[in-house]
């Protein structure tokens, strides 16, 4: 029986395994995504923003603990990701050319990119921005307390946020874990959801 058991759980692990290596990405087992259509927490944000990166998500430069309502966009796309997580290491160079993209289509007002560096402090932000060249906002999260906050998502994880004009506040638009296939095909896929049109695509 206990051999029957001890089968069972390693299949139960190769299996989580298997889809986490599928989706490229780093699975939580805590994990409870907000769905799409439900608000999304009006998050405290950390960090250490140049005067061009707090100018890019229209914040006050002196404002070093924002909350995320103070962005000034229609939708803002928040890539959860962990400087140890070897998806989003990978991943990085495909994020960068996304934010380039969205500038390069004409959708900049539109969409805001931002990354939350879950579990890590300010100073592992810096490390996996300066490594990596990444040109938008990062946050730093090292207490897990925006982690948990949006789900205690696996990494990287990507929400679409649509705000809501009277009140500030956000919802999910699209919800998805793991590595895009390109993104080109991933802002076609976040145009969609946030009822953008394609047009204006180089």
């Amino acid at each position: 029986m206990k051999r029957i058991l001890s089968i069972s759980l390693l299949m139960l692990v190769l299996t989580a395994a298997s889809a986490a290596l599928a989706l490229q990405a780093s699975e939580a087992p805590q994990s409870r995504p907000i769905p799409e259509g439900s608000a999304f927490p009006n998050l405290k944000l950390s960090g250490n923003l140049s005067a061009e990166q707090a100018a890019y998500l229209g914040l006050a430069a002196s404002d070093k603990n924002p909350r995320l309502s103070k962005i000034k966009a229609p939708f803002v796309l928040l890539e959860v990701f962990s400087m140890y997580c070897p998806h989003c290491q990978r991943e990085a160079p495909a994020v960068n050319e996304l934010y380039s993209l969205i500038e390069r289509r004409g959708l900049a007002g539109a969409i805001k990119l931002a990354g939350l560096g879950a579990g890590n402090s300010l100073a592992e932000v810096e490390i996996f921005r300066a490594k990596y060249g990444l040109l938008f906002p990062l946050f730093c999260d090292p207490e897990l307390t925006a982690h948990q906050a949006v789900g205690s998502v696996g990494t990287p994880y990507f929400y679409l946020l649509a705000k809501d004009k009277k009140t500030g506040a956000f919802t999910v638009k699209l919800s998805r874990l793991g590595r895009m296939d390109s993104p080109e095909q991933f802002l076609d896929e976040l145009a969609a959801a946030a009822g953008l049109p394609k047009a204006g695509a180089q």
